[in-house]
């Protein structure tokens, strides 16, 4: 008896907490707390957030409401209203698909969702660890995911053995990714010449595997070509982080900077190297809906270099 009336209580407070939250006012860009924590989970295990869950409404999560919405045919305006958390919700609990939901498609009630979690759990124990996927799914990093503070997993694990070969890290290897880990990813970085980020993505990846890897800066203004695999001739403009509403993270994760470039990944896929006479190497780490084809977008650190390159068709050097 005494189970069955803390699993009641449970099922009320869920229910009143996800009752309140959709009558509350909607989360926006600036707010703060747990409720912007949990939706970030959300997006981060459907993979439209690449930051970190740290409960604060910024551009990055702004950006990640408007690809969520957008891909659900809602109203896009970067703002979690109750139906787009309701959908948000549903997404990272794998109750809809939304490469296949369509407006009108049965969604299922939260509180009906919670009870019915609660009722088939045999615990108190196992209620809790219920409510907890969405963010452990989220913090988890494999081999070659993304790493960023805060993950856990058997990338983080790589990591720090990694950092261990180079010097560059002698705490404990348990696979958290916490301050002292990011620290030492930051030394190691500054160390290659990169952008000390702290975030474990392709080219570090490259550069902890003992790859070379061209900076930014190397051969900037060069039209000397290296040895290349092949030449795709494309439509090319320029974007930069420091443009109004644009984040300052890649598609995968990584800083928007010079030496990045948006691709099609059906013809320039992910992590593909290149040269581009009169800019230099850079990476294919980003996409955008405008960029399909042949066309690239390149990244620069301000927009008055943005305005200078303009838009031109080049031909690119494929170096993978």
């Amino acid at each position: 008896m005494k189970l069955r009336r803390v699993l009641s209580t449970l099922i009320l407070i869920f229910a009143v907490c996800l009752s309140s939250f959709c009558s509350a006012a909607a989360l926006k860009y600036g707010d703060r707390g747990k409720e912007v924590k949990e939706i970030q989970d959300y997006l981060i295990a459907q993979n439209l957030l690449q930051v970190a869950a740290d409960g604060v409404y910024g551009e990055a999560t702004v950006e990640a409401i408007k690809n969520f919405q957008e891909a659900l045919g809602l109203e896009v305006d970067g703002v979690c209203g109750a139906q787009t958390y309701k959908l948000l919700r549903a997404a990272a609990y794998d109750e809809i698909d939304i490469t296949t939901y369509k407006p009108g498609d049965y969604v299922p009630d939260h509180e009906k969702t919670v009870a019915g979690a609660v009722s088939s759990a045999s615990s108190v124990g196992s209620v809790l660890n219920l409510v907890n996927t969405v963010s452990e799914v989220a913090k988890y990093a494999g081999v070659g995911d993304t790493i960023k503070l805060g993950m856990e997993g058997d990338g983080v694990v790589h990591l720090q053995n990694k950092l261990v070969e180079f010097g560059f890290y002698d705490g404990d290897i348990d696979g958290i990714a916490d301050a002292d880990v990011i620290d030492a990813l930051k030394d190691f970085q500054s160390s290659r010449g990169m952008q000390a980020d702290g975030i474990c993505g392709y080219r570090t990846y490259s550069a902890l595997n003992g790859e070379d890897f061209f900076t930014s800066n190397d051969y900037a203004f060069s039209n000397d070509i290296p040895a290349f695999s092949r030449v795709i001739r494309v439509e090319a403009t320029a974007y930069s982080s420091a443009e109004p509403g644009l984040s300052a993270y890649t598609a995968l994760g990584t800083i928007c900077q010079h030496g990045v470039i948006a691709t099609d990944p059906s013809i320039i896929p992910l992590g593909t190297r290149v040269f581009i006479p009169g800019y230099g190497y850079a990476v294919a780490e980003d996409t955008g809906g405008a960029i399909v084809g042949h066309k690239i977008d390149v990244a620069f650190d301000s927009v008055a270099e943005c305005f200078e390159f303009g838009r031109q068709i080049i031909d690119i050097y494929i170096l993978d």
